[in-house]
């Protein structure tokens, strides 16, 4: 009876314990820099003009929920969105520093994604901005602030440096590229992330 017991529970185990080997690199996903960040960091391209990214908001919110100790870096794209693709990620550094993320950045994706009429530069931002509780005072402090403009320096310089030619596109510790379309759930995503988190 132990002995039945025994081989019951390793086969309800194996699909767990098999789960990471089935991941195999060119397939969920893929090497681009040679050497690992030692912290446990997932970052994300997207663009505020994209509906996939839109789609995949409440996976990432998941995805920090089941991996507290993520850090999770959100990093909008330039070259989506014709002229506004800059002002948009303008627009999302400045929700950050403001610390309104959380509240901008739906309003951002359903401007661009479905108002009629959609924002066609930062005067149309600010508006936005101003529509949900942010005053004209902390706007305007930030909008062109050196700290913004640091900001974006980096996201153009971390879009360039991973070649990232498409949205969204999520990077497990500045080293590992998922393949979206090989993974195929969002249950295997979460477990993708878990375990490229753990590789070098």
């Amino acid at each position: 009876m132990k002995k039945y017991i025994f081989i019951v529970c390793a086969l309800l185990m194996a699909p767990l314990a098999n789960a990471a080997s089935d991941f195999k690199e060119g397939v969920e996903y893929k090497v681009v820099q040679e050497v690992a960040s030692n912290e446990p960091v997932v970052a994300e391209f997207f663009s505020y003009v994209c509906p996939h990214c839109d789609s995949f908001e409440p996976l990432m919110a998941k995805l920090e929920e089941r991996i507290p100790d993520m850090q999770l870096k959100k990093i909008p794209v330039a070259f989506l969105g014709g002229d506004m693709g800059p002002v948009l990620q303008r627009a999302h550094g400045a929700a950050t520093l403001l610390k309104a993320e959380d509240k901008i950045t739906p309003v951002l994706f359903d401007a661009m994604l479905r108002a009629k009429k959609k924002p066609n530069n930062i005067a149309d931002i600010k508006t936005l901005f101003l529509a949900n509780d942010i005053t004209e005072k902390k706007f305007d402090s930030v909008i062109n602030s050196f700290v913004l403009n640091g900001m974006i320096g980096q996201y153009d310089k971390a879009t360039q440096r991973f070649d990232i030619r498409s949205t969204p596109t999520v990077i497990v510790k500045d080293k590992y590229e998922l393949d979206m379309s090989e993974i195929g759930s969002e249950e295997r995503f979460y477990q993708v992330v878990e375990y490229l988190l753990t590789k070098d």
